[in-house]
């Protein structure tokens, strides 16, 4: 091997370095703001931008301060959701949107699951949160707002609403362990049914998935007031 060689190859394996060195640094400084390692223990804490330890529960509402909220966005509720993920990743989606998630059980996890908190990352102390024992708890503790239900069994499609900033958007639980509830989904308390066209050959969406494309396009026709 040549000098010239010899070179370039210690200038690869430098460049190679301060490449991980920097990749390294980008983690720490993620890590500082509440995002998390990649080699996270199962039971480490999600924190916030000071570093202290945040959840679901912290972020929690009561219906009665729900219903008197003022929002730029319809509320959001999951009914019975099953997966944690899921339903932390709606939290992230409310905290950006200012909207207000409603959870009426039976739940599918533990509010302290450590699958939530991954998915939420660090805006569960920026979303609120409100838990409800049942749908009658739901209608009762909100009753000016008009439930939108969103399911595969309605012929109108979502963008032929108009929506206010007091309804619900109304979502039921992942397929699984589960019947689908066409008793709360198709009940007298649902004003409308909606559905989100997809190609016919396809079952469905992530939930969250879902949910992200109702909100934003009750927002945008608001004019994504609180928005920038």
């Amino acid at each position: 091997m040549t000098n010239e060689e010899r070179a370039l190859e210690a200038q690869g394996a430098e460049a190679a370095q301060t490449a991980t060195r920097n990749a390294e640094a980008k983690v720490e400084k993620m890590f500082e703001y509440g995002y998390r390692k990649s080699n996270y223990g199962p039971d480490e804490l999600v924190t916030d931008a000071h570093g202290n330890p945040i959840s679901v529960v912290d972020a929690m509402l009561s219906a009665e301060d729900a219903a008197k909220a003022e929002t730029s966005t319809p509320h959001l509720c999951y009914y019975s959701p099953r997966i944690p993920g899921n339903t932390g990743s709606a939290i992230r989606l409310c905290a950006v949107t200012g909207t207000i998630l409603h959870l009426v059980e039976p739940l599918g996890f533990n509010l302290r699951d450590t699958k939530l908190r991954r998915a939420g990352l660090d805006y569960h102390d920026m979303a609120h949160v409100v838990l409800h024992p049942d749908f009658d708890n739901l209608v009762q503790s909100m009753p000016n707002s008009r439930i939108i239900a969103f399911t595969a069994h309605a012929t109108k499609l979502y963008t032929e609403i108009e929506y206010k900033p007091t309804d619900i958007l109304l979502f039921g639980p992942e397929p699984g362990d589960i019947p689908d509830p066409m008793d709360i989904m198709a009940g007298p308390h649902v004003a409308e049914q909606v559905r989100l066209p997809m190609r016919p050959s396809l079952r469905s969406l992530n939930l969250t998935n879902c949910a992200s494309i109702a909100i934003y396009e009750a927002w945008r026709q608001l004019n994504f007031i609180g928005g920038k």
